[in-house]
């Protein structure tokens, strides 16, 4: 059963979160630190403030890759202790307002197990997380296609796309593309890059653009972007560097096939 807060401890909890939101909003780091320090006084288990602390404290991206790691671990005992790891509540996770904290969490250990290269652990890290949370409110999907695309792993990458019922979006009919023309499947990565192409109209324009070495002359706006445009390409290769970047050969055959369609 999902433990219930007392008055005063929720009192703490909403004092504690006050000083995470000052912390965000600080002007320095100093004063960050000791904004997350009072909202871990307030109350130990804000999940959110561990990991800002850990952020802002950390030498390099292993270093917050570590803490993180312990973070997940007091998390994990909070989600036993709270009954959100019981089979009526697995799979909900993120829509359980309380658990995303933890997701949070969760979420930024996978984007440090991706900065680090470790994309094995990464899989797995996607594969719990969407067990977890099946609605997938985070996106996880696209970035385990991504890297189930990466070791060639046809089968995983069908299996993902049946189980969650994905759409043909840019996400989705990029990395397809890649997987078959790495599978040496020419015929089934020319289809899905005409797909792609048919979905997001400035796929031929971004080809082109690496081709040409010019990714970094566009501006993408401040606060995320429009789907089907060639911004959302260009977030989808440099959030997937790992899986695109050497991959000349094969924006090279994409785009001479993209010349030929008028």
């Amino acid at each position: 059963m999902v433990r219930k807060l007392k008055l005063e401890n929720y009192l703490n909890t909403e004092k504690s979160n006050d000083f995470l939101e000052m912390a965000y909003n600080a002007e320095t780091q100093t004063k960050a630190k000791s904004y997350l320090k009072k909202a871990l006084e307030l109350d130990p288990d804000n999940l959110d403030a561990e990991l800002a602390l850990a952020d802002i404290s950390s030498k390099s991206p292993l270093d917050f890759l570590k803490k993180t790691e312990d973070i997940i671990a007091h998390g994990n005992k909070l989600m036993e202790e709270q009954g959100y790891f019981e089979k009526d509540c697995i799979g909900d996770f993120w829509l359980i307002f309380e658990t995303r904290p933890y997701m949070r969490v969760r979420y930024r250990y996978l984007m440090l197990l991706l900065e680090c290269k470790m994309l094995k652990k990464a899989i797995h890290e996607c594969e719990e997380m969407l067990k977890l949370c099946e609605n997938d409110n985070l996106g996880v999907r696209y970035i385990l296609i991504h890297l189930y695309t990466f070791w060639e792993d046809e089968k995983s990458v069908l299996n993902l796309c049946k189980k969650l019922k994905m759409l043909k979006t840019t996400q989705l009919l990029f990395p397809l593309s890649v997987l078959y023309y790495k599978l040496l499947d020419f015929k089934k990565a020319e289809k899905y890059l005409l797909e792609l192409a048919e979905t997001n109209r400035y796929t031929k324009e971004f080809f082109e653009a690496f081709l040409e070495e010019r990714i970094d002359e566009f501006e993408l706006e401040d606060y995320g972007y429009k789907p089907f445009t060639i911004d959302e390409l260009i977030v989808t290769f440099m959030e997937n560097l790992y899986l695109y970047c050497n991959l000349i050969e094969y924006f090279s055959w994409g785009y001479d096939i993209l010349k030929k369609k008028r």
